[in-house]
């Protein structure tokens, strides 16, 4: 199995906690599979990693998830990471 790595094309507009985050790409994988990371670094180390309960749904071009409570506020870089390969980073920010 070839495993390509995942492309970030557009994520929503800025959301507050318990708001909805939604990120389109390719090669997404499944929620089995990856991770939503937030407040990375540009090179995608560090951060928060959105707990599996906040996602709603998880497809390979499109990924639903809740905002948690816990989750940091401000700007920061966005990353999903799918079976050990990192995708792009792309902005976002969690607003109050």
């Amino acid at each position: 199995m070839v495993t390509v790595t995942p492309v970030l094309v557009k994520v929503s507009d800025p959301a507050p906690r318990g708001g909805t985050l939604t990120i389109q790409g390719r090669y997404l994988g499944g929620a089995n599979q990856g991770v939503i990371r937030l407040g990375a670094d540009e090179n995608g180390k560090g951060g928060y990693v959105f707990p599996a309960s906040a996602i709603k749904s998880w497809t390979d071009s499109e990924i639903v998830a809740t905002i948690p409570t816990d989750a940091p506020v401000g700007g920061s870089w966005l990353f999903v990471e799918v079976s050990g390969k990192q995708s792009t980073g792309l902005p976002f920010s969690v607003t109050r």
